[in-house]
Formats: structure tokens, sequence, C-alpha cells
């Protein structure tokens, strides 16, 4: 494995770990009041536009980090639709 691949595989697994903290926190507590329904679908935009453009480009990193994303922001979706 090339060390630009390697280094994209450690940044898919430190930005979905951005995510996770607050997924957690939303699942257990049931509480996302604070959350901007705006942000997480900007987040949802954003990941998408990032999602087709590692397609296009043949990426695995970037697809597979833009997937994980964009199921965590859709469950954080999700939850302030429904809590």
């Amino acid at each position: 494995m090339k060390f630009r691949e390697s280094l994209g595989y450690v940044g898919v697994v430190t930005g979905s770990l951005t995510f996770v903290p607050q997924v957690y926190q939303a699942w257990v507590s049931k509480s996302v009041g604070d959350l901007s329904i705006w942000m997480i679908l900007i987040l949802l935009l954003n990941v998408s536009i990032w999602l087709i453009y590692g397609i296009m480009g043949k990426d695995k990193a970037m697809i597979l980090a833009n997937t994980i994303i964009m199921v965590l922001s859709l469950l954080m979706l999700y939850f302030k639709l429904t809590f």
C-alpha cells in the first residue's frame, strides 16, 4: 500500500471518528435539541458532493470516509426528527 493511500485511510478513521461521540450522545440521551437541522442538512449536502467526487475519481478512501460520515449524519437527522 502506498503512503498516500495509507494516509487516506488514516484520514477516513479520524474524520469518521469525529461524528461518533455526537451520535452516541444523542442516542443515549435521546436529546438533540442543541443541534441545528440546517447544520445537518448542509453537512449531508457537503458529504454527498465529496462522495460523488470520490466516486468519479475512484478514490476508495474518500468514498469510504464520506459513506461513513453520510450514514452517521443520516442517523443524526433521524434523531433530530424523532427525539
